[in-house]
Formats: structure tokens, sequence, C-alpha cells
């Protein structure tokens, strides 16, 4: 989970439920958000009294905390980083022979997983 400018503390989130245990949460749509078959639990008391804090006086929702990154995938699904990070260590070698087509192999690879994640419905990808 990515937490900006670590506002918020870990606690922030009660249950993660992965779209295989999804069946298991309660829905509330006052403290959860789903993102294809994923779902974050926020405790929306602790989100408030810690955004209060910092200086930011709004009325939290969870599409807030969500798309604004307070308590967010880091990336644009629960597996993007690590998917990027990937893609990287992929291509090391032609980054290494050639720097220019490095670049423009990453960019149009990191574009077709955008996509691709659009394709599948992540609403981050959607907004990107």
């Amino acid at each position: 989970m990515f937490y900006r400018d670590d506002v918020l503390p870990e606690e922030t989130v009660v249950e993660l439920f992965c779209p295989a245990c999804s069946h298991l949460a309660h829905w509330d749509s006052t403290s959860m958000v789903e993102d294809t078959g994923w779902i974050i639990h926020y405790d929306m008391d602790i989100a408030s009294f810690f955004l209060a804090q910092k200086g930011i006086h709004v009325e939290p929702s969870p599409e807030f905390l969500f798309f604004e990154d307070y308590c967010s995938w880091y990336g644009l699904s629960p597996t993007d980083v690590e998917e990027n990070a990937h893609l990287i260590e992929e291509l090391e070698t032609l980054k290494r022979r050639n720097l220019r087509q490095y670049i423009e192999t990453f960019t149009r690879r990191r574009i077709a997983m955008v996509e691709e994640l659009k394709q599948q419905g992540y609403r981050k990808a959607l907004r990107a």
C-alpha cells in the first residue's frame, strides 16, 4: 500500500480483500473501495483525524483516499510496481547496449501494460 506524503498510518487499512476472498467482505460504501475485485476497507475515523492533523480539511471518502493516493496501490494496480520492476530488469541488457532503443522499448511496453490494466478495469488505470 502507498500512503501519500505519509499522512495516514498503516492502521487506516482495516482489511484488504483479494478477488478470491472479497466475498467475505461485508460491503460498506462509506468505508470501502473496490477495484477489480480487490476491496480496501478503511477506518474513516483514523483517516479523518490524521488528514485534519496535517491541515487537510475535507470530509474524506474511500474514493478520496484511493484516488488521491492517501491510501492506495502504489501504481495503477496491486502488482503494478512489481511488474514495472520486472520490465526494467528484463530490459537491463538493452539499456546498456542502446539507451535510445531501451527508452523506446520501455515506453512502448509500459503503455501496453497500462492499456491492459485499463481493459481489465483497474480504476486508477482508467484515469491515467
